[in-house]
């Protein structure tokens, strides 16, 4: 119970988007070995910005648990605070990458001729497109919840007595 009491609302958001970019990796995984338009179309850079966050926002985490005294204390906060400022940076960057990879699809899927309509908007596709919708989403979400968390802080001050 002592370790909830230790506790903020910028730990705890900052979990929440620990928990978000995490869930952003598994639908990636997820609709890139499913059958349909983007199946096996890796984005590598996507899937490195996201684990780039992913170990920072655990860093944040770490180092927010830890109690020190002095000159290492500020220079672990500056370290912290430049973190929580920088790391919703590498989610809009994977963000980007996922986007500028996916836009010829999702034109190819949505706006084809009349013709060929019938025959590129297969269940399959269709599933492909909204796995790659709801990973934009996640990665959007991501970077918004990051960027709320580096607003709050991450230890508790100690009431003067």
């Amino acid at each position: 119970m002592n370790f909830m009491k230790k506790q903020t609302a910028g730990s705890g958001i900052t979990f929440v988007a620990f928990v978000l970019s995490i869930v952003a990796i598994i639908v990636y995984n997820v609709n890139i070995n499913s059958a349909g338009y983007f199946e096996n179309a890796k984005v590598p850079e996507a899937v490195m910005y996201n684990v780039l966050g992913i170990v920072f926002l655990a860093v944040i985490l770490v180092m927010s648990q830890l109690s020190l005294k002095g000159a290492v204390d500020k220079v672990l906060t500056i370290v912290s605070d430049a973190l929580r400022i920088g790391t919703p940076v590498f989610f809009i960057a994977a963000l980007m990458k996922l986007v500028s990879s996916r836009v010829q699809g999702f034109a190819f899927i949505y706006f084809s001729n009349e013709e060929v309509l019938h025959e590129v908007q297969t269940a399959e596709n269709m599933s492909s497109a909204h796995g790659t919708i709801a990973n934009i989403v996640l990665l959007g979400v991501t970077a918004v919840v990051a960027m709320i968390a580096a607003f709050f802080s991450m230890k508790k001050t100690q009431k003067a007595q």
